[in-house]
């Protein structure tokens, strides 16, 4: 992909950002490789950040075998957390702010301490001071319809996260840590630590291979315990785990 070409794309999902507005996917300029995706991701990064925060730490997406197939990707990706979309448990977001978001419950990490690449696994255990129950809000400028290209060069389909209270990681399975999302009292989805590449960790371990190491501090999403459930004004959703603690939504 030549650099003005990833610039155009950066651009144009630049403005569908600020605008909250949704973008014909053929009316874009085509992403042919995951590399090529990360340089447009950079770009716009770089376009967003003035509004929307300083990068803070990685968000990744499709580790989820049923996400994988329900959205037609094939392989995880990563985005950027950024700062200005970070908010605390209980939380309300407005819903012009986005083009159609819906929400994910995740396993999230803050780190004490670097993480190298090709880490071992008690060393990427090691490396995580708190564990963050949070729920992701993600949405597509392109409609949901993308490939893994266009959804990884759109920052991984970013849009907000909500934190609740980190805990000691010590003691925790987090492979058995079990998920509930409600929307309004009713559940609409739950999950189990294994839907996330087999082990939180493990997704946490391909992040930091992918980046070639993560620095301290580094906040880390390891993508969805469930299927991306759409919300509505109005509506109030609570993402119960069973060792986590619960984290609190509301769309107005």
């Amino acid at each position: 992909m030549k650099d003005a070409t990833a610039e155009e794309l950066a651009a144009a999902l630049a403005d569908a950002h600020a605008t909250a507005s949704s973008i014909t996917p053929d009316t874009l300029p085509s992403v042919d490789s995951t590399a090529d995706a990360y340089r447009v991701q950079e770009r716009l990064v770089d376009r967003v950040r003035d509004r929307r925060g300083e990068p803070v730490g990685y968000k990744i997406g499709f580790t989820n075998e049923r996400v994988r197939r329900d959205l037609s990707v094939d392989e995880p990706g990563y985005g950027r957390v950024l700062d200005g979309t970070v908010r605390s448990s209980p939380a309300t977001v407005d819903a012009e702010e986005f083009v159609d978001p819906r929400i994910e419950p995740e396993i999230a990490f803050r780190l004490g301490s670097d993480l190298p690449a090709d880490a071992s696994r008690d060393r990427v255990r090691d490396a995580v001071t708190a564990v963050v129950p949070a729920i992701e809000v993600v949405d597509s400028r392109t409609g949901w319809e993308f490939d893994a290209p266009l959804a990884v060069a759109d920052n991984c389909l970013d849009a907000g996260l909500v934190l609740g209270e980190g805990i000691d990681p010590a003691d925790l399975a987090l492979a058995d840590e079990a998920v509930t999302l409600r929307v309004d009292g009713d559940p609409v989805d739950s999950g189990v630590g294994t839907d996330v590449f087999g082990h939180p960790l493990a997704a946490l371990a391909w992040l930091a291979d992918a980046v070639d190491g993560l620095p301290a501090g580094t906040l880390v999403t390891t993508g969805s315990l469930t299927e991306p459930v759409p919300v509505a004004p109005g509506e109030t959703a609570v993402a119960t785990f069973a060792s986590l603690g619960s984290v609190d939504l509301r769309v107005r």
